[in-house]
């Protein structure tokens, strides 16, 4: 062991360059790995820790539709986990509301008033929660924290924060209150451990479900069979003795049975795991859904990093094999035999991944650094507390270290030596090297060239989502969140900031034109099919299209008078009600919802992207109703911004807000914000993919110049020759340089169909997209070129300018 050390030793020592660029292609690749290692086990990981997990479903609605066809929704009806129970006393389930956020009042023990805007965790549930999930409590009984109404249960971390506790007695919450939303005061009755990051059920404060009307107006007590919400959800706990696909069955004559022949069309129920929640294509309280796919295509992606650091040791090490003939024939003639060569060879190159993953943890600790926004949480190794980890390590280096060291070793090991231990390799060796070293620099470049399209083809997607005409006007508008008020608090509060010269308009709305939440119902008219068609209605005062600039184009506004069944609609609607000319919709009546609302189209507008554009466009219906006011919008003038910022004018906006509901906090979102957050998973997919993209290209042109460096090494006597005989200097650089540029332009020839495919299938995703243009892929073709060249440029210069009385002694 001693001896294979100190000859270890010093043959890493003695080609330091080339050690060098091994460690560090083999570091790169495993931080890599590390890191997406780390990203699938927390994705992978949501909500395992429940001891029911593999038997906890939550119901879900398929509906089929003529133009969208099979449409799955999350949302259901209050009174159906009771119905459930009742029906089925084998079967436990629960419903759930989860507002999200709320403010949460507390009176403190000054007697003075606290006030917390919540903006994630808030829910309602009914008792059962604790029965099918399992919460952590630390103080307070799971069996009846939730049977009276009024009872709320809160994690430590808000215990502390609202009442001022230490960790270790936060038992001194319980039958305390807390005020939600100024609407209903709540009584402590448990309190359980924070909640771990990676659950789809996200929840800090749990309130019983029958009092969630302080924060869901329409709960109408929880009996109404017809009132949909998507924030509602039904979990289910199945016993080992029925199926889901038995269960499902049962539920076709229990849906017959409650909602009959009001259902919507085609409706069925279905069981979703637990275990797809966080990456089936239906929301969850997480709002944020990994499909599978993507997983699969990182752990690729991760794979491949590693396999070009590999490539990088094995091209060198057959690269530099010559250079150990003498060493190999020496020990050949010893009497060493084929297995302690390839011994001795492996064990080198263990050492040397083994030294690779050490230094690889340190990379992995920066990029879990530079993953945080990203990702949107972070990363820690946990190699004390996670054993996955250090096996994960172990194995990285051990069988990278394999299958690097593999074929050189035998390479080396099948060497023959010969009479006079010239330092050459037999021509058949060199030809077979040669040609190795050649396809693994084309898969090197070829992987590389995909991910730098891919970061393009993203890029340009992303671009189109931002900076595509929406329909209306997005700039220097403030979005503020409204509590229930009178009608007369909201005109005192539009008129006092119109008196603002800062502020151009002022609407009150149930959302902005493009928004992530809507009102959806069917829209029914005589030459539709019933309950078919979904609109989405907003209510909206007669400030909002002027507000926004949305572009009237038949009709005329609707009027200042609430409740008189005035609609404007979008001209998709006009469409679908079958009229060709806008003008001739106006006058027409349409019913709304199960309720049949009636509408008279008192004006027609433009398209506008009433959702993301990564959805089609919406049936748009704007109504002067009474209820539903949930946002303001505020128009500031945009000179303002550009001499000042907004700054002053928020705070002004901020001054007559607290006049009017000094009880509420005041928040607000700048509007363009908001809709570029809509596309914020696509933002950071196309970063990580950048990242990598980076790490290939530096991995790939570190073995570049490895090569180089031992090509020209090897050629410095031709090189000598050629300058004696009158060669410049640009034809020495293009004969170093040749081979290089010819296996890269085959790489970027072999990437394009490749990178093209999953492009596509990247942009199916969207029903507005781009088309990918040659260029894109001529653009990525330039930029691995111009890595390359700069990566050889430095070493083939060396090479050509050395004077050739030195080349001609070399050796």
């Amino acid at each position: 062991m001693n001896n294979f050390l100190k000859i270890t030793w010093r043959r890493l020592t003695r080609h330091r360059i080339y050690t060098t660029i091994n460690i560090a292609g083999l570091a790169i690749g495993i931080a890599c790995g590390l890191v997406i290692y780390k990203i699938i086990s927390y994705e992978t990981g949501f909500d395992r820790y429940h001891k029911h997990y593999s038997t906890i479903y939550r119901l879900i609605n398929r509906i089929e539709l003529p133009e969208e066809g099979l449409v799955y929704g999350e949302g259901q009806v209050h009174p159906l986990g009771e119905a459930i129970r009742n029906d089925f006393p084998e079967v436990n389930a629960v419903m759930t509301f989860y507002a999200k956020k709320g403010q949460v009042i507390i009176e403190n023990n000054k007697g003075t008033i606290d006030r917390y805007l919540e903006n994630e965790g808030l829910a309602y549930a009914e008792p059962e929660l604790f029965e099918i999930f399992d919460f952590d409590f630390l103080a307070g009984n799971p069996q009846n924290a939730l049977s009276n109404e009024g009872s709320v249960v809160i994690t430590s971390s808000l215990a502390q924060k609202y009442f001022n506790l230490v960790p270790g007695n936060v038992s001194d919450a319980l039958d305390r209150s807390i005020n939600i939303n100024n609407k209903k005061s709540f009584t402590v009755t448990g309190v359980i451990a924070d909640t771990p990051e990676n659950t789809d059920l996200p929840f800090t404060l749990i309130a019983d479900y029958k009092n969630q009307t302080a924060s869901n107006p329409y709960f109408n007590d929880g009996i109404d069979w017809q009132e949909y919400n998507s924030a509602t959800n039904c979990y289910l706990q199945l016993p080992g003795k029925i199926s889901r696909a038995d269960f499902e069955n049962q539920l076709v004559p229990f849906l017959t049975k409650y909602i009959g022949p009001d259902s919507p069309v085609n409706q069925k129920y279905l069981l979703q795991p637990l275990s797809e929640l966080h990456f089936g294509a239906i929301d969850n309280y997480n709002e944020r859904q990994v499909p599978k796919r993507s997983l699969y295509l990182l752990g690729f992606i991760g794979l491949f990093i590693i396999l070009l650091g590999s490539v990088n040791f094995i091209n060198l090490s057959t690269a530099q094999s010559s250079r150990r003939f003498k060493e190999i024939s020496v020990r050949k003639i010893a009497g060493v035999s084929k297995f302690q060569l390839v011994s001795q060879f492996m064990g080198e190159t263990l050492l040397i991944s083994c030294v690779a993953a050490f230094i690889g943890v340190l990379i992995a600790h920066f990029l879990f650094n530079y993953l945080d926004d990203i990702l949107g949480y972070r990363l820690n190794l946990e190699i004390g507390r996670n054993p996955g980890t250090i096996i994960f390590l172990i194995l990285s280096a051990l069988s990278i270290g394999f299958i690097s060291g593999l074929y050189p070793s035998f390479v080396m090991a099948r060497m023959n030596p010969v009479g006079d231990l010239k330092n050459d390799l037999p021509v058949k060796n060199s030809s077979n090297s040669g040609s190795l070293r050649r396809t693994l620099v084309i898969f090197q470049f070829a992987i590389s060239l995909v991910l730098i399209t891919g970061t393009l083809v993203m890029h340009r997607q992303i671009m189109y989502f931002l900076k595509s005409d929406p329909g209306f006007n997005k700039e220097a508008i403030l979005v503020v969140p409204l509590p229930d008020a009178s009608t007369e608090k909201l005109a005192v509060l539009k008129s006092e900031l119109l008196n603002n010269p800062d502020i151009e308009k002022v609407s009150y709305e149930t959302r902005s034109p493009m928004a992530d939440w809507r009102v959806g119902n069917p829209i029914n008219y005589p030459t539709l099919e019933k309950d078919v068609y979904n609109g989405n209605l907003k209510t909206v005062d007669e400030d909002y299209l002027e507000l926004y600039e949305l572009k009237l184009i038949a009709g005329k506004n609707i009027s200042e008078k609430k409740n008189t069944g005035e609609a404007i609609v979008n001209r998709r609607v006009t469409e679908l009600l079958g009229f060709d000319d806008p003008n001739d919709a106006v006058g027409e009546m349409f019913k709304y919802g199960r309720e049949n609302f009636e509408f008279t189209i008192t004006g027609v507008v433009e398209d506008f992207h009433a959702q993301s554009l990564q959805q089609q466009m919406d049936y748009v219906i704007l109504s002067n109703l009474a209820f539903n006011i949930k946002e303001m919008a505020v128009k500031i003038n945009p000179a303002v911004g550009k001499l000042a910022g907004y700054s002053n004018t928020i705070g002004k906006v901020e001054k007559e807000w607290n006049k009017i509901f000094p009880k509420d906090i005041f928040e607000y979102r700048f509007l363009d914000r908001q809709i570029a957050n809509f596309y914020s998973g696509e933002i950071n997919t196309s970063k990580l993919i950048q990242l990598f993209a980076i790490i290939a290209i530096l991995i790939a042109s570190l073995g570049l110049y490895g090569l180089i460096s031992f090509i020209a090494n090897q050629k410095i006597k031709e090189i000598g020759i050629r300058k004696v005989n009158g060669a410049r200097i640009i034809e020495v650089i293009t004969m170093l340089n040749i081979s290089f540029l010819r296996w890269i332009s085959i790489a970027s020839v072999i990437s394009i169909p490749v990178a093209w495919y999953l492009m596509n299938r990247w942009l199916e995703n969207f029903a507005y997209r781009i088309t990918i243009s040659w260029w894109i892929f001529a653009l990525a073709g330039i930029t691995a070129l111009v890595f390359a060249l700069m990566t050889v440029s430095r070493e083939s210069w060396r090479a050509a300018t050395m004077n050739p009385v030195d080349a001609l002694r070399y050796e």
